[in-house]
Formats: structure tokens, sequence, C-alpha cells
């Protein structure tokens, strides 16, 4: 086997001048960071590429910087790495080069740069030390696409937990149910005899039972719901219609300290869903937007036709097909949705309310209910402005709502 012809080093004539000897005008087009250092660890040049991932380029003229134009250095794990003791300064005094050795460049401004760099001592004809070369890689690129090639690996061992969960936790829910009906039904039984005690006490608790087996059993109908253990009727649905029907029970949820309005396009196309889980869907919208108004606001919920295609419907599901579409929008006037917490919030029990609020579980069944019926969502937010969701799904049949005319498109919930 051929010996290493970097084992020695470079090995130099000390006539000409070191920038010569190596072709500055070389350096320059090559796609990687070069940098050469003298006997003493003075930087005497460096090419483009190099500055560029220093994020500066430095003044050699008084020969004042030393080992490189980096602002600081660090190891691979980000341990600060002085430039004395770095690789740099250990082939000054091995004459070993240091091949692929992962570091990273600090800049100035902060901002870190992930390198490899090969360090090749030069050696004169005698084999003396009159410096080193640096060739430096950019890693960035690299790193970015070993991030998303991580992130893209999380995310399906998080689906398959999740179809995990679903599969296991339907049966335990389904239990779990039945057995909140006989608890159900017995307080049922016991609610006359309590009443008929007359002990106020004894109410009270009886309440509080009541309550808290409404919230469980609520919470385990979500689960079944996201479980998707659940049957699933389809039926052809007037949006205009639905929504009519729901503004007692929408204004009944929201009080009366936010004005609640319908506006309905008189030629609102027809959908095919599941009944149920559409005003389900729409409730916890609803239940969203009055928690996000404390002291009182406008609530709108619209319906409009569209068509949507991949141009101008960059967010679409995986399911997304062009075509006609008919939206349902529940719009808020309430406190917003900050831009970090919007990327989370369909994630399963993530909630921006306080644990006794919410399970959260509302966004992650309406987004697992739309995608369902090979529907879109949208969310719109804006900090102090108000939360708008958008739910879109395929039109069904040519026909047109006939629920309203234009003389009342527009009503109230009050």
């Amino acid at each position: 086997m051929a010996d290493n012809p970097l084992g020695a080093g470079l090995r130099l004539p000390d006539d000409m001048p070191l920038v010569r000897k190596l072709g500055h005008e070389l350096i320059e087009f090559l796609p990687v960071g070069v940098y050469l250092c003298n006997a003493a660890g003075q930087l005497t040049t460096y090419n483009a590429k190099a500055a560029d991932i220093w994020g500066e380029a430095p003044d050699i003229s008084q020969g004042q910087v030393r080992y490189t134009g980096a602002y600081r250095l660090r190891s691979e794990d980000g341990a600060h790495m002085p430039f004395e003791q770095s690789p740099l300064a250990a082939v000054l005094l091995s004459k070993k080069p240091i091949t692929n050795l992962r570091m990273i460049v600090e800049r100035r401004d902060g901002s870190q740069v992930p390198i490899l760099a090969n360090i090749v001592p030069l050696l004169d004809k005698d084999g003396n030390m009159v410096g080193f070369m640096n060739s430096i890689q950019d890693l960035r690129q690299q790193a970015a696409q070993a991030q998303i090639h991580n992130n893209l690996h999380n995310a399906l061992l998080q689906a398959q937990k999740m179809e995990q969960i679903g599969k296991v936790g339907g049966g335990v829910v389904h239990e779990f149910t039945n057995q909140l009906t006989s608890l159900s039904m017995s307080l049922a039984l016991m609610e006359k005899e309590i009443r008929e005690a007359g002990s106020e006490q004894l109410q009270a608790r009886y309440a509080l039972c009541r309550e808290a087996t409404d919230k469980v059993t609520e919470l385990a109908e979500g689960l079944l719901l996201f479980a998707r253990t659940r049957p699933r009727t389809l039926e052809r649905i007037d949006p205009n219609q639905l929504l009519l029907g729901m503004n007692t029970l929408i204004g009944n949820e929201v009080g009366q300290a936010i004005s609640c309005q319908l506006d309905l396009a008189t030629d609102s196309s027809f959908l095919r869903a599941n009944r149920q889980h559409l005003e389900s869907a729409i409730i916890n919208l609803v239940t969203n937007a009055r928690d996000a108004m404390p002291a009182g606001g406008q609530l709108t919920l619209s319906t409009f036709n569209t068509h949507l295609d991949r141009s101008n419907f960059p967010e679409h599901n995986a399911n997304f097909k062009a075509g006609r579409y008919v939206a349902i929008r529940v719009a808020d006037s309430g406190i917003g949705i900050a831009p970090e917490a919007l990327e989370h919030i369909f994630a399963p029990f993530y909630t921006t309310r306080s644990v006794d609020r919410s399970t959260g579980l509302g966004l992650t069944m309406v987004k697992s209910f739309v995608t369902d019926m090979n529907g879109q969502l949208t969310v719109a937010s804006r900090l102090g402005e108000g939360t708008s969701v958008s739910l879109y799904f395929p039109c069904y049949g040519t026909e047109h709502s006939l629920a309203i005319t234009g003389s009342d498109r527009t009503s109230s919930g009050e």
C-alpha cells in the first residue's frame, strides 16, 4: 500500500513566497474554505469561502491573526476550544496532519457553522515546519438535511405510536364508557331520593358527582372519536340549514357577552359528512372562540363556496384533491394565538388553557374528523385581533342551499 502523501505533510521549496507556492489565485475558486498559517501560527492567506464561513474577512496585513480567522472555535459537542489548545496549534507541534475533524465555527454575531476540517502541515525541503494549510468544509446544508431526516423519522414514530394508542386505547375507552354509563344511570336513580331527603349538603355533593361524571363522559366520547372506533354514518348535509338549526345552541354556548352572527352564502353547496361529528366539531370551535373572548366580542359563523387547487391552497392535507369545496368558517375577535403555539394546536392533549378547562383533544378531533371526510382545514390568527378556523368539504352534488334567501342572509344568535 502506498504511503499517505500527507503523512509527513506537504513538502515545499523554501525559495519562493508561501502564497505563490500554493497559488493564491487557485484557492479562490475552491468550493471549500482554505487558509494558510506560517510556523508562528499567523494567518497568511485565505480564500473567500473561508471568510464566508468565518462571517468576516480578517485583516492579516499586520500578522496579528493567529491560527484561524474565526471569532471562536468549539468542539463538536459545543465546548469552547481556545486557539492555543486547538488542533491547529497541535499540528505545529506534532508536524502530523489531522483529517476529517468536525468542529464548530462560532461567528462574532453568535451564529454557528459546523465544519469538517483537514489540517496539513507544510514542510520545507529539509523537513522543517513552515506552517500549515487548513481546508474547511461548510456542513450547514448537511446538518439541515440531517435535521429534516430526523424530523421525518420522529414524525413517523409519533404516527406509529398514535396508531397503536388508537388501537389499544379504543378498547379501553369502550370499557371505560360502559362503566361510566352504569355510574350515570345510578346517579340518575339517586337524584330523586337525594332531593326528597332535603339535605343541601347531600345535593351539593351530588351536583359535584354529576358534573365530574359528565366531564369524564365527554372526554371518553372525545377519545372514542379520536381513536376512530365508532361507526361513521355519512349523509347529505346543507351547511346553512345545519348552522340555522344550531343557532340557539351556539348562542347559549357563548353567552350574552358575545355577539353571534351567521353570514350564510345564498348559493352554498351541500356536503357529505357525519352530522353528529360535524356538529361536535363546530361546537368545539365555538367553545374555543368563546374562551378567547373572556370580556365579550364578535363571533361569526359563515358559509361559502370556493375552488381549491395546489397553487392557491399550499396547506393541504395528504388526501387533497383539487375541485369545488364548500366551507364553514368560525371567526372570533378574541385574543388570538401566539405564532409559536400555532404549529402545536392540533397535537393531542396540547392546550393553551388550564387543564381543568380543556382536555387538549378538541382541535385534534376536529382535524381528524375533517381529514376523515376528505376535507381540509386552515387556521389564521393574529394576537389581539382574533382567530378564524375554516373547514373545507368537497361539494356533494350540484344543488344549492334553499335554507335562506338574500333578505335573511345575516342572523343574530343573541
